[in-house]
């Protein structure tokens, strides 16, 4: 019984030493832990002070340099007709002057006894010369008359590119068009091709209600452009941030008159401009008689080799010229 008795004090006697040793031990981590601490908080700080900089930085950058994204007005500028004219005979040049007094170059490529003519706004990159190949092929095929039109800050045209910028040029242009068919008793159908389909749209809405246009086709059409880029940075305040937002192209298709004859061709797969943003704009159209081709394999730039291409294109001008 003594030796029990001794037993059980010395276990206790090791359980209060090893009590002892993990609470100096834990006291030790605790004011480590406690010293550590303000090293800990200063390198989160820091990081988040990074993190915020660099956001702040990225902002700043895509602030001052968003139309250089946006728009692409690569190539420089494109030969006169007539150093062309052995390629393409019969493409001449001409200008047009917009209300704030910038003259802007264009081709006009005329098919004999056509009684259409096609005034094509292009997209945010390239010039006239990058659709000299289309217009050949429209010409051939569907024989009608062709007007390819760059806008400032493209084609080697004077002036910076901005939203109301491309919005008066597009103006100038359907003006120049208009006067053009008054003059030969042609009609005319505006081919809009991606912003495009904005510029022209919302010149549309702006100009004077004397301007007859018979029909339109618009080719990778959008809705906005601050949707699209929405979409593609979402964790951008991009109706702060974007200065061209093209957000009035919806209000400028809902006042199309109503007896416009109405074109959207839209590749399925378009990576630029979804389809569902081309159907958007397509359902805010006034006219009544529009129609929306889809193609199956189409992409944003490739409709032209697409299967039914022209056929519709030729359906429709067709349409318009009875």
């Amino acid at each position: 019984m003594h030796f029990t008795g001794f037993r059980e004090k010395l276990d206790v006697s090791r359980l209060v030493l090893k009590k002892s040793r993990t609470t100096k031990w834990g006291r030790k981590q605790a004011r480590g832990l406690r010293q550590m601490l303000p090293t800990l908080l200063n390198a989160t700080n820091r990081a988040l002070q990074l993190v915020s900089y660099s956001y702040v930085t990225v902002l700043g950058v895509l602030y001052i340099f968003q139309r250089k994204l946006q728009y692409f007005p690569f190539g420089g500028e494109p030969p006169c007709a007539s150093a062309i004219s052995s390629l393409c005979p019969g493409l001449r040049d001409f200008k047009v002057r917009t209300i704030d007094g910038y003259w802007l170059k264009g081709w006009l490529w005329e098919e004999d006894r056509s009684s259409l003519i096609v005034l094509h706004l292009h997209g945010n990159a390239g010039s006239r010369f990058h659709r000299l190949h289309w217009a050949k092929e429209v010409r051939k095929k569907l024989k009608c008359s062709v007007a390819l039109f760059d806008y400032r800050g493209f084609g080697g045209n004077p002036g910076s590119i901005s939203e109301a910028g491309l919005i008066k040029d597009a103006s100038a242009a359907i003006n120049w068009a208009h006067a053009e068919i008054r003059r030969t008793g042609q009609k005319l159908v505006l081919h809009l091709e991606s912003i495009g389909s904005a510029a022209g749209l919302n010149a549309l809405a702006t100009i004077s209600a004397h301007i007859r246009v018979d029909g339109i086709v618009v080719e990778g059409g959008l809705s906005s452009c601050s949707e699209l880029a929405r979409d593609m940075l979402p964790f951008l305040p991009i109706k702060i941030l974007m200065r061209d937002k093209w957000d009035k192209t919806l209000d400028s298709a809902r006042v199309l008159p109503e007896h416009t004859h109405f074109l959207s061709l839209h590749g399925k797969v378009d990576r630029i401009v979804p389809l569902e943003k081309g159907l958007k704009l397509f359902a805010a159209v006034a006219c009544r008689d529009k129609k929306f081709v889809e193609f199956e394999h189409g992409d944003h730039n490739d409709l032209m080799i697409q299967p039914c291409y022209f056929e519709e294109l030729r359906a429709f001008y067709s349409k318009i010229q009875q």
